[in-house]
């Protein structure tokens, strides 16, 4: 039998917290979480994502997610490291103003025209004719 040791609103931070868990031997699972992803208004009426452990590891797991909370591990930045380095490109830059200035129309949006004797417009596999 399993019992709930954490609940988060957040279904990722759950499954860290499992997969550390995990990694100390304890038996842990996660609920709701995929309630939670899809109906992501529900989170909070619903408790949240619950990660739940076997009865008799619960101490130890509480334990653990204790430390966790008080950041036991958290990596410490490294005397002297530098900063990742910047993504953005100028030609990233480039292409975002491309696609502002010429609209380039993604995703393709298709207008119905009710001119069947149009002759742009292709019948799809209805036979409802559509305007590229």
């Amino acid at each position: 039998m399993h019992r709930t040791v954490a609940s988060y609103l957040d279904p990722i931070e759950a499954h860290i917290v499992c997969g550390r868990l995990q990694a100390e031997g304890i038996d842990a699972i996660v609920s709701d979480d995929q309630t939670n992803l899809a109906n992501w208004e529900w989170r909070q009426a619903i408790g949240g994502t619950r990660v739940r452990v076997a009865e008799d590891q619960f101490e130890a797991a509480r334990a653990l997610i204790a430390e966790l909370d008080g950041g036991a591990f958290s990596l410490e930045p490294e005397a002297g490291g530098q900063p990742p380095p910047y993504r953005e490109t100028p030609s990233s830059r480039l292409a975002l103003l491309f696609g502002l200035l010429f609209g380039l129309p993604l995703p393709w949006q298709r207008t119905r025209t009710g001119d069947a004797d149009d002759g742009d417009a292709s019948p799809d596999a209805h036979g409802d004719r559509f305007e590229a």
